[in-house]
């Protein structure tokens, strides 16, 4: 098997494209803004996260539950340990930066909203809701970092390596007609 299955490549690049919303979001929170444009970008900062979160545990489910086959490559056993620590903590902080935003918010005064629906109001207390705001952003930058390294790999493979990995998660969803020895 030399590239991931169309449903792999559409949970990775409908994350990677939700990530890029959040990353706006994320830039778009600054202290000037009215209640009502909070509420706003609240909503939609929770909405992605909410449907980030499911994609998520699919993903989670596909990989490490129903092991789903993966592609093989060939590299040195150094690249294979990185990019599977890498991957590893990826999942990890994927998993803890909704975790600790759905705790921040349930300490916020604003009530949590799906599309507009509230979901929760939880116990506004303003000294939680700034120790979990600070303990989300660290596990927001530390997320960053690995997808900029996991991003840097893909593109070291395709450019300086020349190998075949990138192939196997391309954007398009159709299964390889072609056989690329990696």
């Amino acid at each position: 098997m030399n590239s991931y299955s169309w449903s792999y490549k559409l949970l990775h690049w409908l994350s990677a494209f939700l990530f890029i919303l959040m990353c706006f979001a994320f830039i778009g929170f600054y202290p000037q803004m009215s209640d009502a444009d909070r509420t706003v970008m609240l909503i939609g900062h929770a909405s992605i996260g909410v449907c980030l979160a499911a994609i998520l545990l699919i993903r989670i489910g596909k990989r490490f539950v129903l092991k789903h086959p993966r592609p093989k490559h060939t590299q040195s056993t150094a690249l294979t340990t990185m990019a599977k620590a890498v991957h590893f903590a990826m999942y990890v902080f994927m998993v803890l930066v909704p975790l600790t935003g759905y705790t921040t918010a349930n300490f916020h005064y604003l009530p949590v909203q799906l599309f507009g629906s509230v979901l929760l109001n939880g116990n506004h207390d303003p000294e939680l809701f700034n120790t979990f705001r600070a303990i989300h952003v660290l596990c927001i930058q530390a997320l960053i970092v690995l997808v900029v390294l996991h991003s840097g790999a893909a593109i070291g493979h395709k450019l300086v390596l020349r190998d075949k990995v990138l192939y196997s998660m391309r954007p398009w969803f159709a299964q390889t007609k072609k056989k690329y020895k990696a």
